[in-house]
């Protein structure tokens, strides 16, 4: 199991809109403003809960289930490079699985390296 699960947290109450980062070993949740910082994420697997997320594409009520698993969080000020990095998008209203552009289903898929660019995850 990895570290560190890092989602984009949509729960109402002050941290809404904001990246969650939870320690898995300390169970220490911090939130971080997509608009000024940035997280860079290593040894990386995109994890979902695929039942889940077919009953939300289905019409059921959103909740928790994506993520990106990860051993190592770093949080910066500034944008890292994206060169040669695909976006990736998680919505289960409209794919209950993490995909790209060109790939429809991107769940379980590995990166040495991750960034979150705004609201956005790249790989």
């Amino acid at each position: 199991m990895k570290r560190y699960k890092v989602r984009f947290h949509l729960a109402k109450g002050d941290n809404f809109m904001k990246w969650q980062v939870f320690d898995l070993q300390t169970g220490t949740k911090d939130y971080f403003d997509p608009d000024s910082r940035y997280i860079i994420m290593r040894d990386c697997v995109l994890g979902n809960q695929p039942a889940t997320a077919k009953k939300i594409f289905d019409g059921d009520n959103k909740t928790v289930c994506a993520w990106v698993a990860c051993e190592e969080v770093r949080v910066v000020d500034s944008s890292p490079p994206l060169d040669n990095m695909s976006r990736f998008m998680y919505n289960p209203r409209k794919n209950p699985h993490w995909c790209t552009d060109t790939i429809d289903n991107a769940d379980k898929l590995k990166f040495k390296t991750m960034v979150t660019n705004k609201r956005r995850v790249y790989g």
